[in-house]
């Protein structure tokens, strides 16, 4: 429990260091850009890469896969119908964006890297493969589609279909996806890599954890105006309910073995995704109040997956 611990506040001196070196002028807003295509584009597929060549594969773990994009409906179709029941439907297209999604790869990976084994770490990628058909657009699409077809700017099967196209081109064009779909056809047909690439990947993947929170720490935001505190507290209080019936289907109801479910129970604590703020401002929704709920909702995980992880090994 101590090491637990120790690795945890060890995180939240990384992103402690990240802000203080943004509030300082060291790090500035366009930054958190660099950073995050370093992460994205080298340390995160080489940690994937790294944990991948050491396991034995089976098909059938590949139902995580459909459990990450089911998660994601789910937030989906709780902001659908929560915003309806409470008779706040124009608030629909930012909740289905901000409730939704997992930022796995920025956030939990690190925590999985440091505390379970090789399995749990491609337990946890097989589940982000799902999830990135939310985090790449999936929620946008949904979202845009509520918001356009309310605006009657174009029909509804327009929509569909220019969004659909944006979420294949989101998707092809992320390396950390890219990796996990080579990875998973690599293990499944037996092929090994060349011991010089997974040697390299090791090495290179030590970093993704610094890199990561660091990168959360420049990007951390808290702006709240006006009525957007009820809002909040709303959105956080949905996600971290339906957060909690899953997490004790996925724990004690599913016939996995233990370190997979351990990962599923550190992947469903998972902040939200980090590019939901993006796809907000792009909407014309609240950027900053959907910056908030990101940075809200990453502390409440740190306190969640470091309680989870004492509590389970």
């Amino acid at each position: 429990m101590e090491d637990i611990l120790y690795r945890a506040a060890s995180y939240l001196l990384m992103i402690g260091l990240g802000a203080s070196l943004k509030r300082a002028g060291v790090f500035q807003d366009r930054d958190f850009k660099v950073l995050a295509k370093i992460m994205l584009s080298i340390t995160l597929p080489c940690a994937i890469i790294y944990n991948f060549s050491g396991i034995e594969f089976d098909l059938s773990l590949l139902a995580l896969t459909g459990m990450g994009l089911g998660c994601g409906l789910i937030f989906v179709g709780v902001a659908a119908v929560e915003c309806a029941v409470l008779k706040r439907k124009r608030e629909i297209p930012f909740d289905m964006i901000n409730l939704s999604g997992y930022n796995i790869g920025n956030f939990s990976m690190p925590f999985a890297q440091s505390f379970l084994g090789p399995m749990g770490v491609v337990a946890i990628s097989l589940f982000d493969t799902g999830n990135a058909v939310i985090c790449n657009g999936g929620s946008k699409a949904f979202a845009e589609l509520v918001k356009r077809g309310r605006e009657r700017e174009k029909r509804p099967g327009q929509v569909l279909v220019s969004c659909a196209a944006s979420i294949g081109r989101t998707m092809i064009r992320s390396v950390p996806f890219d990796t996990y779909v080579v990875m998973i056809l690599l293990a499944a047909f037996h092929i090994p890599l060349p011991k010089l690439i997974t040697v390299f990947a090791g090495n290179v993947s030590q970093a993704n954890a610094f890199v990561a929170m660091l990168m959360i720490g420049v990007g951390f935001k808290l702006d709240v105006k006006g009525g957007g505190f009820v809002h909040v507290v709303r959105i956080i209080l949905t996600r971290y309910a339906v957060t909690g019936v899953l997490l004790a289907v996925s724990y004690w109801g599913l016939p996995l073995p233990l370190e997979m479910r351990q990962a599923l129970v550190v992947a469903l604590l998972s902040p939200v995704a980090s590019a939901n703020p993006a796809f907000t401002e792009s909407l014309g929704e609240d950027f900053q109040l959907a910056s908030t709920v990101n940075s809200i909702s990453m502390l409440i995980s740190i306190a969640g997956i470091t309680a989870a992880l004492v509590i389970m090994l």
